[in-house]
């Protein structure tokens, strides 16, 4: 647990020390607080092999958030940061009853009425892939 701590805090100071490419970036206002309400509500994407079923994330005014249609994923806060999302979750086990937290670190890559492209900022950049959801109505 100390060990899990401590990379998270290594991990923020490195993020706060570097300033990750802006021209990618598209999101639609400069405010911390636009940006959170348009963040608010709920965020999906088709699950791998099921494109028909959607699993995704909910972000509520009241800084908590939700797991759509994912059960061993518990998201349950989240705060914006200029162009950054942090969530926390849980992971709950499946075979056995264990449970990890974990803080996601998230670049805003694209944010409007409708979509949202985040990238995470934890691990090689290399293998960080886009993702993309829409917003649900």
């Amino acid at each position: 647990m100390k060990k899990k701590v401590l990379s998270l805090i290594i991990l923020g100071i490195l993020t706060a020390c570097t300033s990750p490419k802006k021209e990618n970036t598209e999101v639609t206002s400069n405010k911390a607080s636009d940006i959170k309400a348009e963040l608010v509500g709920k965020w999906v994407q088709p699950i791998p092999g099921q494109e028909k079923e959607k699993q995704g994330i909910e972000l509520r005014d009241n800084g908590t958030a939700a797991s759509i249609n994912m059960h061993t994923l518990l998201y349950e806060q989240w705060k914006i940061s200029h162009d950054t999302l942090f969530l926390w979750s849980r992971t709950v086990g499946v075979a056995q009853p264990s449970t990890s937290s974990d803080i996601d670190t998230l670049l805003i890559q694209k944010l409007d009425n409708t979509s949202l492209t985040v990238v995470s900022l934890i691990g090689d950049p290399k293998n960080n892939v886009a993702q993309t959801y829409s917003k649900e109505k």
